[in-house]
């Protein structure tokens, strides 16, 4: 039982510190392995559905537990891309099925995602990202960001005209470039800079 539960451990941590209790299961590890790997206080359980080795992040497991993802500003610095300022308040998403109050200080951004989100992720697909920034940054800021995702290779140009994106994205869009690799680049593509961000903080 000892190898089976460091086993189990072992895959968490390589899941990347938290993973869906499904696919627990589907590596073979039973419920009496995960029970007694949380009992030992080796897991935990954030949300019912999730598992959580001592490793993980916390913002992704404060995603698991309060069922959101994270999105916009906060997945940005996930992927390592430019922002005018890091700082802040994390961005979440939530299902467009899931109703009431996120019990979390957060920016929240409701409604339908660009593209499908992947049960299992905690941060959302990069195109998801860069559609909120559009709506959620001023617009040189907005365009910087997205300047330095498809400088970075995550996403290319053309794969996003073809999305359904809502007209803040596609002002964005039609300004980006892919050859600017940090926002000073960007900003002297305009003639001004603005410095707040239009997206409202939800408690």
């Amino acid at each position: 039982m000892a190898s089976r539960i460091s086993d189990l451990v072992g895959f968490v941590s390589d899941c990347g510190g938290i993973v869906r209790a499904a696919r627990v299961a589907e590596r073979g590890f039973s419920r009496r392995t995960v029970d007694a790997a949380v009992a030992g206080g080796l897991l935990s359980r954030p949300r019912r559905g999730w598992l959580a080795a001592k490793s993980a992040p916390r913002m992704l497991y404060d995603a698991a537990r309060f069922g959101v993802v994270l999105t916009c500003r906060t997945a940005a610095r996930h992927y390592d891309l430019w922002l005018h300022d890091p700082q802040g308040d994390p961005h979440v998403a939530v299902p467009v099925s899931r109703g009431g109050r996120v019990p979390v200080r957060a920016k929240v951004h409701w409604g339908a995602s660009l593209i499908p989100r992947d049960p299992d992720a905690l941060i959302d697909p990069v195109e998801n990202v860069l559609a909120f920034i559009a709506e959620c940054e001023p617009f040189e800021q907005a365009v910087a960001t997205w300047d330095s995702a498809f400088n970075k290779g995550l996403v290319e140009m053309a794969a996003m005209t073809r999305l359904p994106l809502r007209p803040a994205a596609r002002r964005v869009l039609a300004e980006a470039t892919p050859f600017a690799d940090a926002g000073l680049e960007t900003y002297l593509r305009f003639p001004s800079s603005g410095t707040t961000s239009a997206c409202p903080t939800r408690r």
